[in-house]
């Protein structure tokens, strides 16, 4: 669909936790591209294979699921807006 959000469960102290609602782009040699509200743009090589299963034709990814202790999740939390605590 195009679109992907973080799960930001686990965030800070429970990296088990960690997971998906979707998943982010990988189809740039297993990266994204993300830009920020600053106005700087960063490609991110993804590092964990969970983040960027294979492509099945006819098949569909399973739109929200766990992916305990993914490096992916944790820098995607670390960029992603939440309340302050």
């Amino acid at each position: 669909m195009g679109n992907f959000a973080t799960d930001m469960r686990g965030w800070p102290d429970q990296p088990e936790r960690t997971g998906f609602f979707d998943l982010p782009a990988s189809d740039h040699h297993g990266a994204g591209g993300f830009s920020f509200a600053d106005g700087h743009a960063e490609i991110k090589p993804w590092r964990d294979p969970r983040t960027k299963p294979p492509v099945a034709p006819g098949t569909c990814v399973r739109d929200s699921f766990t992916s305990p202790n993914n490096p992916d999740v944790i820098w995607l939390q670390e960029r992603s807006s939440r309340p302050r605590s």
